[in-house]
């Protein structure tokens, strides 16, 4: 009695620990959960701001461009210069330069496209983001389901566990007052028996299963978690299932971002033309540049001498700068050509993965059509398999019945329960598969 207490005890604090850790969540927070901490939604929203960066510096190209220049150089040997075949030695003793440019493109097409293309680079960064948010729910939606099935499962086979428990003690009491063969008592006991490696295959699927979930939702796979509710609980939305009849490719993933890559081509179409065109910018620089010496001015003469600063000069010019590309009038027409091609094949591709996705919505459609009526049937063979136990149990408590018709009963009933689950399972399945093909967020 004293280990019973202790070991009650110990099981008491274990369970209110646990039940105080243990993070319960509903689909809902499953996903909201999964959409701000799996790693995977991250890397799309850096994604997402490394464009941005990248739009920016698009920006700047179209901006005045000003830059300054010196350099300044000390002669180690003395700078010579010819003249009437005379060599002579030029006092200079350093070489410096100093220089301020300004740029303004005034015309260039080429940075206009550029910059819609880095437009078009983040609509493409946001729809990825978008397509990987939409898959991350499907995901996680999917492996709730799965909780919630291997939950379910377990507890119907623990279920199935205590019925065929109670089938056993009733056998042995009614072979004690002589009333049931040994056989039925054997046979009771072989059917606790095998029931205890399922039950203990589907526990070990529930750890599984709610490992992959908390990966999903970047949670630590330490974190334990409870999922709230039951398959039960969804049942209603089959029976709203007509409404589900539209089915309309406009929000799928796959599809905006090949529109994208179309609009890309096209504008680098454009691109390429403009480097048959011509270029036009400004500019204007402000040059201080020459050779000097130290030597100053003579104190006896008051003369200065000979490559003093006086050699220096400065100029302020500004002007504009027209660039005319000659050759690549023709060079370009064959790269232009090539990205011609490459729009027609991602039309194609495009007409031909609309179809594949129309003829995978009609299906995943049929599915769950096929799943709402094997639901169904599951429910009505649960009741069914349900009175039927209860009538083979009552004709045995009677002595009217043998062993084997509650051992049949009990296994239908358990495997009728088992099917209703599985079935509204599939079609929650097929359904989060259909929202993820026809782009649903």
């Amino acid at each position: 009695m004293k280990k019973l207490f202790l070991t009650l005890l110990i099981s008491t604090v274990c369970v209110g620990v646990y039940a105080a850790d243990t993070l319960r969540l509903n689909l809902d927070q499953a996903i909201e959960l999964a959409l701000s901490e799996n790693p995977i939604v991250k890397i799309s929203g850096m994604e997402i701001q490394r464009v941005d960066y990248s739009k920016r510096s698009a920006w700047y190209n179209i901006l005045p461009s000003l830059s300054a220049s010196g350099q300044y150089a000390h002669f180690l040997t003395p700078q010579t210069m010819s003249l009437a075949g005379m060599t002579i030695d030029l006092p200079t003793a350093f070489n410096a330069t100093v220089g301020v440019n300004l740029s303004l493109p005034l015309f260039a097409p080429a940075l206009w496209h550029t910059i819609h293309m880095t437009r078009l680079d983040m609509q493409m960064a946001v729809e990825r983001a978008s397509a990987s948010k939409i898959t991350l729910r499907n995901e996680v939606t999917k492996a709730f389901y799965g909780v919630l099935l291997a939950k379910n499962s377990y507890e119907i086979l623990l279920n199935g566990l205590t019925l065929a428990e109670d089938v056993l003690n009733q056998a042995k009491n009614r072979y004690a007052l002589g009333l049931a063969t040994e056989f039925d008592v054997i046979s009771a006991q072989v059917q606790v028996q095998n029931l205890l490696p399922t039950i203990m295959d589907v526990q070990n699927g529930i750890t599984q299963a709610k490992m992959f979930l908390k990966v999903l939702m970047g949670l630590d796979i330490q974190q334990p978690i409870d999922v709230v509710g039951s398959l039960a609980d969804y049942e209603h939305i089959i029976s709203n299932r007509n409404s589900e009849r539209r089915l309309s490719l406009e929000g799928n993933t796959d599809l905006r971002q090949l529109d994208i890559q179309q609009q890309q081509l096209q504008r680098g179409l454009q691109m390429q033309r403009t480097q048959r065109m011509p270029t036009l910018a400004a500019f204007g620089s402000f040059t201080y540049a020459g050779m000097g010496n130290n030597a100053g001015v003579n104190f006896i003469t008051q003369q200065p001498t000979p490559a003093t600063s006086d050699w220096f000069s400065q100029g302020l010019i500004a002007g504009v700068q027209l660039n005319i590309p000659l050759s690549g009038i023709f060079t370009n027409v064959p790269r232009e050509r090539q990205i011609r091609v490459q729009m027609n094949q991602l039309a194609e591709q495009r007409h031909y993965m609309e179809d594949m996705l129309n003829v995978q919505a009609r299906v995943a459609l049929n599915n769950m059509d096929r799943a709402a009526m094997q639901t169904e049937a599951a429910r009505q063979n649960k009741d069914l398999a349900q009175r039927g136990y209860d009538i083979a149990l009552s004709r045995y408590k009677a002595g009217a019945g043998i062993m084997l018709e509650v051992q049949n009963a009990s296994n239908q009933l358990m495997q009728a329960q088992l099917s209703f689950n599985q079935a509204i399972a599939s079609y929650l399945n097929t359904k989060a598969d259909l929202e993820m093909l026809l782009g649903t967020n």
